[in-house]
């Protein structure tokens, strides 16, 4: 079971994932979008070992804080 801290972070990772959050409506460069996303990814891993199991985005969304 994720905690409410948990999965709002992980929310707010997936929301930051998103295309127009990760080229920031186009602004950012192909290099700042791919650091960006490798940052985040490696974020939502750790999320995961501390979680000890695999975690879908689709499932952060269903949960209603």
């Amino acid at each position: 079971m994720l905690t409410a801290e948990q999965v709002r972070k992980f929310q707010r990772i997936a929301g930051a994932l998103s295309p127009e959050n990760l080229w920031r409506d186009g602004e950012a460069t192909r290099s700042q979008a791919v650091a960006t996303r490798q940052r985040l990814e490696a974020e939502w891993r750790a999320l995961e070992a501390e979680v000890g199991r695999k975690v879908s985005e689709s499932e952060v969304w269903a949960i209603r804080l």
